[in-house]
Order: structure tokens, then C-alpha cells, then sequence
């Protein structure tokens, strides 16, 4: 076994993996940092993360060290909700000292998004372009959307953590037009876009953590065309305001 220690959304992670790749994966976030949790990779886990794989895509041939690498996500996945952390997915953009995330199916554009930002906003970056980390503070303060070595198949991340000002939920339309929504109707695709465990107890925690986004972050349905010269405008100016 392969043993290593890592970092995300403030916690010390030991893992025990398989092959020397996942440790190479996670090569930004190492620490020396006394563990607050110990982590490890089995058959039976790296298994049925083939198996999900097999189930979203079937002409998919997924490959061991690649399952292994989802398999520790789902393991530290777990055990960060007990820590007031909770993984969704999204791409997550920085401006000005905060962040916004743009949640979605895969293949709706979340990063070609953000790569615009990226274009037109001298000192934006990306924090995680695929598996954030939402971790609360006290009550009333912002949460903190965190980087992980999940930086999907574009590999977009930084070892960084940054107040989340908003969640942007896309969806594929003709043109370009955002508008703010109430958490009550953001809920049920935020769920869908959040990583659920099986442990019955641990999605209660879930929930709870989930509600806890309001009302310090603001929530948007964003029916975005990345290919209309609009685009990054329209998103900008009702998300940030101001010129750019």
C-alpha cells in the first residue's frame, strides 16, 4: 500500500491507495499535518466506482487507477460532512477575494464559462473546475468554497479556499439571460449536483448543511449560450455589477 497525507477544506487527510498514481494526484495538496482522519482504498471500493462509471457511460472502458482516485474522493466525500463540509458539483471562478460557483450537468459548459472570466478578468482563477468543497465556518459567515485535486477532465484547480458569494445553476438556451431565484427553488437541482452518502445519517447532515447556504449565499438560474458575444456580460454585470 501507498501512504500519504493531504490536505482539503482545512482537514489532514492519511491515505492508504493502491497505486503510486493517486498519490501523484494529489502531489499540490501533501501535508505533514497531524491527520484529523485515515482514509483507505479497497477492491471492492475501486469496483463499484467501475461499476457507476459502466452504469453513466456504458461504452466506457474505465481503468483502475482512475476508479481508484473517485474511490478515495467518495471515502474523504464522507468523511468531510462531519467536519461542516460537503462536496457539489461545479466550477468555481474568484474575483476580488470571492468566489462563484456555476453548477450543472456535465456538458452544459461550466468551464468553458469560466474560461471567459478567465479572459477578461486580470487576477480571476480558478479554484476547482469540477469536484469543490463547501465548508461552513460560524454561523453568519460565508462558507468557504475549497480546491481539490477533482479538477475535471480539463484538471482546473487550486490548493486555495475562498468565500462563495453565489451558486449559478446553467442551463443550455438560445441566448443569454440570468435572474436571481430563492433558495426553496434553487434546493432541488442543488441536490441533484451534491454528493450524497448512502449512510442515512450522514445525509441528514447533508441536508442540513445544504440549508445552511442561506441566506449568506445568493442562488441564480443562468439559461447561458457560451457562443453568443453576450455571454461572460450578462453574467458578469448581475453577479458582480460594476464595470469590469
Amino acid at each position: 500500500m501507498i501512504q500519504f497525507s493531504f490536505s482539503v477544506a482545512h482537514c489532514s487527510i492519511q491515505a492508504e491507495t493502491s497505486y503510486q498514481s493517486t498519490r501523484a494526484f494529489c502531489r499540490k495538496f501533501l501535508t505533514d499535518e497531524p491527520a484529523d482522519f485515515c482514509v483507505q482504498t479497497t477492491p471492492k471500493g475501486i469496483q463499484r466506482e467501475i461499476s457507476r462509471t459502466r452504469e453513466e457511460y456504458p461504452l466506457a472502458v474505465p481503468s483502475l487507477h482512475r476508479a481508484e482516485k473517485n474511490a478515495l474522493l467518495s471515502l474523504i466525500s464522507d468523511h468531510l460532512i462531519d467536519f461542516d463540509t460537503f462536496l457539489m458539483h461545479g466550477a468555481v471562478i474568484a474575483v476580488d477575494g470571492e468566489a462563484y460557483l456555476f453548477s450543472a450537468p456535465s456538458g452544459t459548459g461550466k468551464t468553458t464559462h469560466i474560461m471567459q472570466w478567465l479572459d477578461h478578468l486580470p487576477g480571476a482563477f480558478v479554484v476547482n473546475g469540477d469536484k469543490p468543497f463547501i465548508k461552513f465556518q460560524e454561523d453568519g459567515v460565508k462558507p468557504l468554497v475549497c480546491g481539490s485535486p477533482w479538477g475535471g477532465k480539463e484538471n482546473l484547480y487550486t490548493n486555495t479556499m475562498v468565500p462563495l458569494k453565489s451558486i449559478i445553476l446553467m442551463e443550455h438556451a438560445e441566448g443569454n439571460h440570468i435572474k436571481q431565484i430563492p433558495f426553496t427553488e434553487a434546493f432541488p437541482i442543488l441536490l441533484q449536483q451534491t454528493y450524497r452518502p448512502d449512510d442515512t445519517e450522514k445525509m441528514r447532515k447533508t441536508l442540513r448543511l445544504m440549508q445552511r447556504l442561506n441566506p449568506t449565499v445568493s442562488f441564480w438560474r443562468f439559461q447561458c449560450n457560451n457562443f453568443k458575444g453576450d455571454c461572460f456580460e450578462v453574467a458578469y454585470s448581475a453577479l458582480v455589477g460594476g464595470e469590469k
